[in-house]
């Protein structure tokens, strides 16, 4: 179980890729083309698995990344990821964030990255790359014990990541690969809600087998407002321990919000090739986001007529997790 869990947090957190500055990929110093606009997804075959000593576990499923916002050169959007497992065909579902988003990379940005190679080898950074096909480029950064590769085409869209981790104890290797990409009509959204400069904090629960559990609790500030981004503290305690991270929004979304605007629309995002739906319902209280995997509700946010989430339930690894808005 905690072989499975460990493959579900590295699959699911390719984010934190290579563990290094995040400047590393995401460079303001060149223009972002006219076709990674807001309304553009992208859809990736994702997959994982993890090995210790004679156990092993895997999964497999698919990201999906919706760009929203172009800022100072970055692109920004909102990513989610499902995945199933090969055996018991669980859903585990990692609800919606606000990063920027690796679709697009400058391979003007590559270059520069291999031009400082030497410079970055003194940080213990060991940046390698190059041209591998007529329309691939390959970048690799390596730092303490993982690994990051990329390969984009000419143009710099992103067509496949590998992220790797080794230890002693065993390693874990997580792909993404480029399936499809297509555009939605995404509104041109230029003012946050009120609702996301406002302080929330949520209870977080897990079930499993019908028993409900307190977990936690997570808490969320304005830190900053930068153009058409927002960065918010995060403060969440499990077990009488806390531990800050950031999150962060923009004005369509938000760790804890969505734009009213949003909520009126009844199909967010369908791909039928892969089984997966987003759309508004009409909740018990207000209005309910709501993902469908192969017919099967995997997530479902309620939120009142603000654009405030009041609770969340989604499934993870055979659990439910759930949170609810306390203040």
């Amino acid at each position: 179980m905690r072989l499975l869990a460990v493959l579900i947090f590295l699959v699911t957190a390719v984010y934190s890729l290579a563990q290094v500055d995040p400047s590393l990929l995401f460079s303001q110093n060149y223009p972002v083309p006219e076709w990674v606009k807001p309304g553009l997804v992208v859809v990736y075959q994702h997959e994982g698995g993890t090995q210790s000593g004679a156990s092993a576990a895997s999964g497999s499923g698919f990201r999906i990344d919706i760009v929203t916002d172009v800022e100072k050169n970055t692109v920004y959007g909102i990513e989610f990821i499902v995945l199933f497992s090969p055996s018991t065909y669980q859903i585990t579902f990692q609800p919606f964030k606000v990063m920027p988003l690796i679709v697009f990379i400058h391979p003007n940005a590559v270059q520069d990255l291999l031009n400082r190679a030497d410079m970055l080898a003194q940080q213990g950074i060991v940046v390698r790359g190059g041209r591998v096909s007529e329309n691939s480029i390959w970048l690799g950064i390596a730092y303490n014990v993982s690994s990051t590769d990329i390969w984009i085409s000419n143009d710099g869209f992103v067509q496949r990541l590998q992220y790797l981790v080794r230890q002693q104890e065993g390693s874990a290797v997580v792909q993404s690969q480029y399936m499809k990409h297509f555009y939605i009509e995404w509104q041109n959204i230029k003012e946050f809600p009120p609702v996301a400069r406002e302080s929330h904090t949520y209870n977080i629960y897990t079930s499993l087998y019908g028993f409900t559990t307190l977990g936690g609790s997570a808490s969320y500030r304005l830190s900053n407002v930068q153009g058409r981004v927002a960065r918010y503290s995060i403060f969440q305690s499990a077990s009488g321990m806390s531990a800050p991270t950031e999150g962060i929004g923009v004005p369509s979304f938000g760790p804890f919000y969505m734009h009213p605007s949003l909520l009126k629309k009844d199909v967010i995002i369908e791909i039928p090739e892969i089984g997966l739906v987003w759309q508004n319902e009409q909740g018990m209280y207000g209005i309910d986001t709501v993902v469908y995997f192969n017919g099967q509700e995997c997530f479902r946010a309620s939120f009142d007529e603000r654009g405030l989430i009041t609770g969340v339930q989604y499934l993870y690894a055979g659990m439910i997790f759930s949170t609810e808005l306390i203040e």
